[in-house]
């Protein structure tokens, strides 16, 4: 795979593509650090979980924008993994009960295990989904296709659209995880929601979304 890649790109070139290789495979082996062993004493901190969550979060789709553009200017990149990381907070709230079975330590497999609900994480995730960077313009958009008021351009549009779904499949996993939230928070959290959360269980959004995810170019 490597040697395809130096095909295309470069090394002295390219350096941003093989950082991006490089980064996966690192948080890749970090994985098993996540795994407790309460039996053998090896029992993670939450601020470790954090750390290891943020950087095995923050360098999927900036690798493959690399391999996809060659470039990358440093604001899109860090949007890239602004993204990465929300996904991964996604991803490990949509397995919070398999990773619980395999003693997978996650932020939200910790709070469990910790004896708490899940509504301080899952409110935090929610509201990270609409902190600023997603909805920023870069300065390589191209602006063919733009509002004439407000001067976004259609990957400004993308990119935000992108994180409101994310949204939308945040609530789609709280739907089918009532009895770790409290009652209060899993009601408000309803809220929220576009349609009845016993509807949006049957809706199954995220197949749509990653479609979406792998033809878009940024």
């Amino acid at each position: 795979m490597v040697k395809f890649i130096e095909n295309d790109w470069t090394r002295n070139e390219h350096q941003g593509a093989y950082m991006g290789l490089a980064t996966i495979h690192e948080s890749q082996m970090k994985l098993t650090l996540q795994h407790a062993q309460p039996d053998n004493g090896y029992v993670l901190t939450m601020a470790q979980i954090e750390q290891i969550s943020a950087e095995k979060g923050g360098g999927s789709s900036t690798a493959a924008v690399f391999l996809i553009e060659g470039q990358l200017i440093r604001a899109k990149m860090a949007y890239l993994e602004y993204l990465d990381f929300g996904l991964q907070m996604f991803d490990d709230l949509q397995d919070v009960e398999e990773d619980m079975k395999n003693n997978h330590r996650t932020i939200f497999t910790q709070s469990l295990a910790d004896g708490q609900t899940l509504d301080a994480p899952t409110a935090r995730l929610i509201q990270y989904c609409y902190y600023a960077p997603p909805f920023e313009n870069f300065s390589d958009d191209h602006r063919t296709v733009s509002d004439a008021q407000s001067g976004d351009t259609l990957a400004h549009y993308v990119r935000a659209s992108m994180m409101m779904f994310l949204v939308l499949l945040i609530l789609e996993a709280v739907s089918r995880l009532q009895q770790y939230y409290s009652e209060e928070c899993y009601r408000e959290i309803s809220t929220f929601s576009p349609s009845a959360f016993d509807d949006l269980k049957m809706a199954r959004v995220e197949k749509p979304f990653w479609t979406v995810m792998r033809d878009q170019s940024f």
